[in-house]
């Protein structure tokens, strides 16, 4: 199994763990959302709420661990990745949807990541009543610069085509 499924399976284990120990601790209404200051400004049940994290959670890995399975499946003409003829060449192509497989791990990973923090956070102000922004700014920010890294990186993987001698 590659290192970065083990990564992401990992994530996504702590994540439950994560889940089941917040629930236990909180309290049977817990704010759901939160205004732009980090202001509670609706409530679910705690089962609700739980329910929905686990749910977002494992729906967010399963989508994308079933990408790579989706691209097998699907007809090289619908695919859009630069130098396609030379990358999805039959020779090449289960390297190519391997490599695609390990990018979409680590995107899932650090989306999974990202959920544990907003989740934490929230899972903190059932207790303390507000959003954290301290901590949910800086981690929206990573996010999205990481998102752009991740692009720009997989962009790159691609765009060239290695000399073949």
């Amino acid at each position: 199994m590659r290192r970065t499924r083990l990564l992401l399976l990992g994530l996504v284990s702590l994540s439950l763990v994560l889940a089941a120990r917040q629930w236990g601790s909180a309290p049977g209404v817990v704010p759901s959302h939160f205004d732009a200051a980090g202001r509670p400004n609706a409530w679910s049940t705690r089962n609700a709420f739980f329910t929905l994290e686990v749910a977002v959670l494992l729906l967010v890995a399963a989508l994308f661990m079933a990408i790579p399975s989706l691209l097998r499946a699907t007809p090289v003409s619908l695919i859009n990745l630069p130098n396609k003829s030379y990358w999805l060449a039959p020779e090449r192509r289960e390297a190519t949807l391997d490599r695609l497989a390990s990018y979409f791990d680590v995107f899932a990973s650090a989306t999974v990541l990202l959920l544990i923090v907003v989740f934490e956070l929230a899972s903190l102000a059932s207790r303390g009543g507000r959003l954290d922004s301290n901590y949910f700014l800086p981690a929206l920010v990573s996010y999205l610069v990481f998102s752009v890294a991740w692009t720009v990186a997989l962009m790159r993987t691609f765009v060239s085509v290695p000399n073949e001698r």
